[in-house]
């Protein structure tokens, strides 16, 4: 199963010209005036990328704008990834120049508004560039980086954490809505603060957009989410932010090999967007509170003949205090070493498949 989809579009000028802005929409336009571009919503904001010359992100969802003068070396091709779901590209030139939208999506459910997005672009301006020779291209400025130590907040819903201070570097993680975030650096471009922020995690240090960060905790969102019996929920695409954020994020895949990003929070479970609320079954797996979804941190899809399952063991024990090492099957169940296989019904406890017996992990 292909855990990313690429959809490349090309736009006509008319394309770009002929979309009017919604009602709701908020508009941003370049500071030279060159483009405009419809905003969905307040949570979208502009990020100081040193490779981009626009960069615009809720915090996951990342749009960039590059607009290069015919002779520059084009950007390579952008493709999706283990955090980006889908990517979507819109390329068009005049005699003089270039510009290439690239969209970035961490849910799917946010596909539409990315899209929207890119096909929203207006240019305000044409040929506001010459051609130029390669040699004579823009060299890269100086970055450097100015120690610090204070605590910051999350006003993100989710803020991707990087290994630089680029949207092109690699996402190691994130933070949730509220979370608290030690500040270890701030970023500066020749001598003059860029925007971006060095920060702790997990051990080691990563980079986030200043954009999304405050002095201030944020206060509590409330929950719109309307959950029903099913494990759905409304049209809130804020996950259960009376929850409290734990700051941990990850990128899971469920059974089709789609990823989704949940949220930890404080009161033990893993939230999507939606709200939607996911017990931590085993180091590997979790589990809809409410439904039959399981969700994985590997790629379910993925798993060949050469899977190794003593990969994945726990040893469980009967109420005698016989120890039983459980390995976990291509099939999702646990088996002893006699093959009997056991269901899996909490973080504690195993069931035998067709039988009473229980096995507890202490």
């Amino acid at each position: 199963m292909k855990k990313s989809v690429l959809a490349a579009l090309a736009v006509s000028f008319a394309a770009f010209l002929a979309i009017p802005a919604a009602a709701d929409t908020e508009t941003f336009t370049t500071s030279d005036g060159v483009l405009s571009i419809d905003l969905p919503s307040e949570n979208w904001k502009q990020m100081e990328d040193p490779s981009k010359w626009v960069a615009l992100s809720d915090g996951g969802n990342l749009l960039t704008i590059d607009h290069l003068s015919n002779g520059e070396k084009l950007p390579d091709m952008t493709v999706a990834d283990d955090h980006y779901v889908n990517v979507y590209q819109a390329v068009f030139s005049t005699q003089n120049e270039v510009f290439i939208i690239t969209g970035s999506v961490v849910d799917s459910e946010d596909i539409p508004e990315v899209a929207n997005m890119i096909m929203s672009a207006k240019v305000l301006k044409y040929d506001t560039k010459t051609a130029i020779r390669k040699e004579d291209a823009p060299t890269v400025s100086e970055f450097s980086v100015v120690p610090t130590d204070k605590t910051m907040y999350v006003t993100a819903d989710g803020l991707n954490v990087r290994t630089g201070c680029s949207t092109d570097d690699q996402i190691i993680g994130g933070f949730g809505y509220g979370a608290s975030v030690h500040v270890t650096g701030v970023v500066q471009r020749n001598g003059a603060d860029y925007g971006w922020s060095q920060v702790a995690y997990e051990n080691g240090t990563g980079y986030v957009s200043s954009n999304f960060l405050s002095a201030t905790e944020p206060a509590p969102k409330q929950n719109t989410s309307n959950t029903n019996n099913s494990g759905n929920s409304g049209n809130s695409k804020t996950p259960n932010a009376g929850a409290n954020y734990t700051g941990s994020a990850k990128s899971v895949y469920r059974e089709d090999g789609s990823t989704l990003t949940i949220y930890e929070c404080l009161d033990g479970y893993w939230r999507d967007k939606s709200g939607n609320a996911y017990s931590r079954i085993t180091e590997y797996e979790f589990a809809a509170t409410q439904s039959d979804v399981h969700l994985y941190t590997y790629d379910y899809t993925q798993i060949t003949n050469d899977y190794n399952p003593a990969d994945y063991t726990v040893t469980a024990y009967d109420e005698m205090g016989t120890a039983y090492v459980l390995t976990m099957g291509q099939d999702g169940f646990y088996y002893d070493s006699n093959g009997t296989a056991y269901i899996r019904h909490s973080y504690n406890d195993f069931q035998v498949y067709e039988g009473n017996m229980h096995l507890t992990v202490y």
